[in-house]
């Protein structure tokens, strides 16, 4: 059950983009891995993906990142996961501004930086990636990285709450009682708008 009034946010407290390299292909948000096992990779795959990396792969940079995180074939290192995110990133791989966003949250490989996490939440957000729309709106909610913004909130909470994630439903309700009625009606526009305009973005 929701807790009435509290805005929901995705990231936790630990490492954010360690669900493993089994979950890479996941549509879902990455996560730590808790109970599935995780194969020990080979360690010419390692070097192999190193070298990709390297030559600027950003599936690959995203995936030595995770090995990274979680010490999987590699010295666990979050400053070093950190640094292959955000070359990844810097290359428009959704997954990988989603999960830098999350680092810059908790801090965790690099300062704590909450306006870093909004612009990485963002980027993620505007290439449809549901969990980075919902955490942006929950900045937005809580003036955390950005200025605080009801509007905005409703807007990517509600984009997001389109892919069925409970959370997103929660920001959105909060939002949407933060409005007038005037206000609702601009932010529901702009939703749809912008919900368009990221669907053409993805072809």
């Amino acid at each position: 059950m929701l807790a009435a009034g509290a805005i929901l946010f995705s990231c936790t407290a630990s490492a954010q983009t360690s669900a493993g390299i089994a979950a890479y292909n996941s549509s879902a948000p990455i996560r730590r891995a808790q109970t599935q096992p995780i194969l020990i990779p080979n360690a010419e795959d390692v070097k192999s993906e190193r070298r990709a990396a390297e030559r600027g792969d950003a599936s690959a940079q995203f995936k030595l990142a995770l090995r990274y995180d979680i010490g999987e074939g590699v010295p666990q290192d979050y400053a070093e996961a950190v640094k292959w995110l955000r070359r990844a990133a810097d290359q428009d791989f959704v997954k990988a501004q989603y999960n830098l966003g999350c680092m810059y949250d908790s801090g965790q490989g690099v300062s704590q930086n909450h306006t870093e996490a909004a612009k990485w939440f963002r980027k993620a957000a505007e290439h449809g990636y549901a969990s980075a729309q919902k955490n942006l709106g929950a900045k937005y909610g809580t003036g955390q990285g950005v200025p605080q913004n009801h509007t905005e909130a409703f807007v990517w909470s509600s984009i997001a709450a389109i892919s069925g994630d409970e959370g997103a439903m929660n920001n959105r309700d909060i939002a949407a009682s933060r409005l007038s009625t005037e206000d609702l009606e601009t932010a529901l526009k702009r939703a749809e708008e912008l919900h368009r305009k990221i669907q053409q973005r993805q072809g």
